[in-house]
C-alpha cells in the first residue's frame, strides 16, 4: 500500500488560474484587454487545454469574460460596480467589527491593535500595507 499523502497538489488548470488571477490583480492583464491564449500557453509551457479550463474558472469568478468566437477578455468593472462592492464589504465588516467588540478576548483585541499599528507603519510600502491589511481583516473575521 502506498504511503504517499500528496493530497495538497492542484490540477494544472488551477495553478494556471491562480497565476492569471494574480496577474489580473496586479494589473499586468488590464481590464478590457484580450487574453492571447497562444502567447500565454507558450509563456507557461502548457497546452491550451489547461489554459482554457483556467479561463472558465476565472469566468465563473467574474474576472474574465468569454465572448463567442472572440475569446476571453479581462472583465471591466465600472465605478458603480466597485462602489457597490465596497459598500457591501463595509457593511459586512462593520457588522463583524461589532461582533468582535462584544466577544473578543483581551488577547484577540491586542493582536488586532498590533496589526493596526503595523498598518500605520507600512503606509509608504504598498505591498506590505496590503499584506498586513488582508491579515488584519482575516483575523477580524475569524
Amino acid at each position: 500500500m502506498s504511503t504517499d499523502h500528496n493530497l495538497g497538489r492542484h490540477a494544472l488548470y488551477e495553478e494556471v488560474a491562480e497565476r492569471l488571477r494574480q496577474r489580473i490583480f496586479a494589473r499586468e492583464l488590464i481590464p478590457g484587454s484580450w487574453i492571447d491564449e497562444m502567447k500565454i500557453s507558450q509563456e507557461y509551457g502548457i497546452s491550451r487545454t489547461p489554459l482554457r479550463e483556467a479561463l472558465k474558472v476565472l469566468a465563473t469568478e467574474g474576472l474574465v469574460t468569454m465572448k463567442m468566437r472572440r475569446g476571453a477578455y479581462v472583465t471591466e468593472v465600472s465605478d458603480k460596480d466597485l462602489n457597490d462592492v465596497y459598500h457591501l464589504l463595509s457593511l459586512l465588516e462593520s457588522d463583524a467589527a461589532g461582533v468582535v467588540a462584544e466577544r473578543a478576548t483581551e488577547a484577540e483585541l491586542e493582536s488586532l491593535a498590533e496589526l493596526h499599528q503595523s498598518l500605520e507603519r507600512a503606509q509608504g510600502d504598498r505591498e506590505a500595507f496590503f499584506r498586513i491589511n488582508e491579515e488584519f481583516h482575516q483575523r477580524l473575521l475569524q
